[in-house]
This record gives C-alpha cells, sequence and structure tokens, in this order.
C-alpha cells in the first residue's frame, strides 16, 4: 500500500503557545533572548512549500525571518534561533495535518 503524504503547502498563523519560555529557560537561552524571542514569536507567519516529502519552511516575525528546507527521514544539521548548531530528524507521526 502507497503512504499518502500530507500537503501542508500554505500560510500559517500560529493559534496558541503554551510554555514558550520555559523551554527556552529548559534550552539555556538567556533571559534577554528569551524576553525578545517570547514577543516576536507570539505572532509568527509561516509560509511552507511542498514537493512530496521536501518541505521549504519560512518563518517570519517582527524580529526575523528564517528559512530551513529539509526531507522527511533525512536527517541534517541546522542552527537553532539562538546560534546554536544541532542535528534534526524529521520523521512523519501521523498521516493527516487535522490530527496536529
Amino acid at each position: 500500500m502507497e503512504r499518502k503524504i500530507p500537503d501542508f503547502a500554505g500560510t500559517w498563523e500560529m493559534k496558541t503557545s503554551e510554555n514558550f519560555e520555559e523551554l527556552l529557560k529548559k534550552l539555556g537561552v538567556n533571559m534577554m533572548l528569551r524576553m525578545i524571542a517570547v514577543k516576536a514569536a507570539s505572532k509568527p507567519l509561516v509560509e511552507i512549500t511542498q514537493d512530496g516529502e521536501t518541505l521549504s519552511i519560512k518563518t517570519s516575525t517582527t524580529v526575523r525571518t528564517t528559512h530551513i528546507t529539509f526531507t522527511v527521514g533525512q536527517e541534517f544539521n541546522e542552527i537553532t534561533v539562538d546560534g546554536r548548531p544541532c542535528t534534526s530528524h524529521p520523521r512523519w507521526e501521523t498521516d493527516s495535518k487535522d490530527q496536529l
């Protein structure tokens, strides 16, 4: 049976964000950066383009715009918004964006 790939393409707005500042604290982000991030991240605009399992995500806030491109199932290196290198391994956890 062929797997159906969900289509996330479009422009998205955040409805809610819970415990974001607490997450940043646990990640070791300094207080000044946390304050800026919490304010800026409150209403990001996210634009997703998709070609099969390759997604390109542009996130725009009043402070900065970030852009990443990756393929689901393939590990990739990126830099976090506070400048730390990390390795990400995206994978599908559901076949429907309605379940997210």
